[in-house]
Parts: C-alpha cells; sequence; structure tokens
C-alpha cells in the first residue's frame, strides 16, 4: 500500500484518543504443521486476550472456487454477545490474510468465527497445535488449530491527529497498489498517516471519517 503524506500546512488538525497498535500479539496455535481446511459452514476459534487489542489476522489458504465469507466475533461460542462482523470477497488464488480491524475491546475471553457464505475455501489450520480451541460448524475439535493472530493494541490511549472534512490533499495521497476488498480503509485502525473523508482511491473506494491507512502485512 503507497501512503501519502499530507502537510500540516494543509489541513486544520484536531486530535482524537485511539489506542496505536504496539507490534505484540497472540497467535491461536503453537505448532508448526500446516494443511487447508475446507469450510463446510463455519471454523472458529477460542481465545483469552490478555490486554486491549483491535485486530484479529487470519490466514486463508487455498481457494478452489471464488467466494465469500463473514467473520464475527463473540463473546464465547454460545454467542451469548457478537461485537463485529464483517465480510470479505475472497478471489480463486487465495493465500491471503483476512485483517479484520474495530475499535479495541478489553482483555478478556473471546470467539471468531469464519462463516463460509458462498465458494470453496481452504482456511490456514495448525494440525500439531496441541491449544485445542478450534471449532468446526459449532462443535470443538481436536484434529487443529487455527492459523490467526491477536494483535495488541497499547493500554495507554495516546492522541493522534487528524484531519476534517474540506481540508486539500496532495495529488496521490489515497493511492493503494493493486487495491482489492482486502484494502480498503477501516474504522478503528491506527497508524500515523491518515487522509480526509471523502478522498476517493484507486480502487474505487472512500476514505471514511477519521480513519488511518491500515497496513496490510501478512
Amino acid at each position: 500500500m503507497t501512503i501519502g503524506k499530507i502537510t500540516a500546512s494543509q489541513q486544520d488538525i484536531v486530535y482524537v484518543k485511539v489506542r496505536p497498535e504496539d507490534d505484540t500479539f497472540l497467535e491461536t496455535h503453537d505448532g508448526g504443521v500446516k494443511a487447508n481446511y475446507y469450510v463446510a459452514s463455519s471454523v472458529g476459534e477460542r481465545f483469552t486476550a490478555v490486554r486491549w487489542f483491535g485486530r484479529i489476522k487470519i490466514k486463508i489458504g487455498n481457494v478452489n472456487e471464488a467466494g465469500k465469507v463473514r467473520i464475527t466475533l463473540h463473546d464465547s461460542p454460545t454467542k451469548a454477545k457478537t461485537y463485529y462482523e464483517n465480510e470479505f470477497e475472497l478471489p480463486v488464488s487465495g493465500f491471503i490474510v483476512l485483517h479484520m480491524a474495530f475499535d479495541p475491546l478489553i482483555a478478556g475471553d473471546y470467539y471468531w468465527e469464519v462463516v463460509r457464505l458462498s465458494g470453496s475455501i481452504g482456511i490456514s489450520v495448525v494440525t500439531d497445535s496441541t491449544l485445542h480451541k478450534a471449532y468446526t460448524d459449532g462443535n470443538p475439535t481436536t484434529a487443529f488449530d487455527v492459523e490467526s493472530k491477536i494483535m495488541y493494541v497499547t493500554d495507554e490511549e495516546t492522541e493522534r491527529p487528524v484531519v476534517v472534512v474540506g481540508d486539500p490533499v496532495d495529488s496521490g495521497v489515497t493511492t493503494i497498489s493493486g487495491g482489492s476488498e482486502l484494502g480498503k480503509i477501516m474504522v478503528g485502525t491506527v497508524e500515523k498517516n491518515i487522509s480526509r473523508a471523502g478522498d476517493s482511491m484507486a480502487n474505487g473506494g472512500q476514505i471514511l471519517t477519521g480513519c488511518w491507512f491500515l497496513e496490510l502485512d501478512t
């Protein structure tokens, strides 16, 4: 992703309190032998976050038939409470990482789930993991744990500048290399570089109010 620069002289700066990512994470597996599990209905993973967190990264393996999945975040496999959900279009090539970002949540027990809406989709799993916190079609399994990461954010809020609607922007600021559904700007992601609401991107999307660019690392 190409991130341009908006100079201070071009914007009316206001500040908001946010919890930036601090490059620490929780992996939801403890092994290294990987395979593809083709999702029939759903696959999920229980986890315990020890700190505030604001993004989940889930590895998709081979995609035999392009399709769509929905990712949801709940309090537990019983789904008494749903915190967030998002849908993703998956190309035939697969071998991508889904990034689900959201306003940070506190430490505690959670459960994320990927629901197959269409297509033939293989999610990357670790077959020698001994955590045994995965679920398939709503039932616990000891066959694998899903290859995913829970991205932690800072416990203390920090102030970051955002620009306001109407500020001018340099040409090329919103360019995204090889734009795709996974390259959209998403609310709650925190990076140092920002743009203003309504700016168009090379992939046809738009910047949402008060959002930061999300680096889609693998």
